[in-house]
């Protein structure tokens, strides 16, 4: 008996003939197939046909509403284009106000760091090159006359306590020592000066 049913199941299959592609998709479709066609869920091709993006109409000799299947699948793929375009737009037009938006803030603290320096000059804040280096000028010369009268006045304190020679030696070399320095100092000045005057 078991082989009876195996033979007749056999016999079923093969009478059975497979659908026939004939490259023409139906004219009408139910929201299932458009969303098995469509790749998304029957809810979500609910929700693009109340947003207006896919239409039904009820097919001809009545029934229930359907959606004509090539004009549904076009609309979907124009609204899919037509969203992808706008984002890109829109990221494109973010992406612009964007770097407005940043040029207007620089724009905006030069302007503000112009106006703070130019009241700073009109408190006197700053002063000008030549001035300046004119009361550096004017600063080294008082600087060197201090510093050369510190050898006669040290000198001045061990007059009473050491013989002459020994004073007159003690001036000397003191002096050749500060004169060592401020030339060693004024050196140092200017390689510095120099540096920061070259790119």
């Amino acid at each position: 008996m078991a082989e009876r049913t195996k033979k007749q199941a056999k016999k079923a299959a093969k009478t059975e003939k497979p659908a026939v592609l004939t490259g023409t998709p139906p004219e009408w479709a139910n929201a299932t197939a458009i969303s098995k066609l469509l790749g998304k869920g029957v809810r979500r091709i609910q929700q693009l046909t109340q947003e207006g993006v896919l239409e039904t109409e009820i097919p001809p000799g009545g029934g229930a509403r359907k959606y004509r299947t090539c004009e549904t699948v076009q609309k979907y793929i124009a609204h899919v284009e037509a969203k992808a375009q706008e984002t890109g737009e829109n990221s494109r037009t973010a992406e612009l106000n964007l770097k407005k938006l940043e040029a207007e803030v620089e724009l905006k603290e030069s302007q503000g760091q112009l106006h703070r320096l130019k009241t700073a000059i009109a408190e006197g804040k700053y002063i000008s090159a030549e001035q300046a280096t004119e009361e550096l000028a004017e600063f080294m010369a008082a600087f060197k006359k201090f510093t050369k009268n510190i050898p006669p006045r040290a000198v001045g304190a061990l007059a009473g306590n050491a013989d002459p020679v020994t004073v007159r030696v003690l001036k000397k070399s003191m002096g050749k020592e500060l004169d060592t320095m401020l030339a060693a100092y004024a050196g140092a000045a200017v390689e510095q000066l120099e540096e920061a005057e070259t790119p």
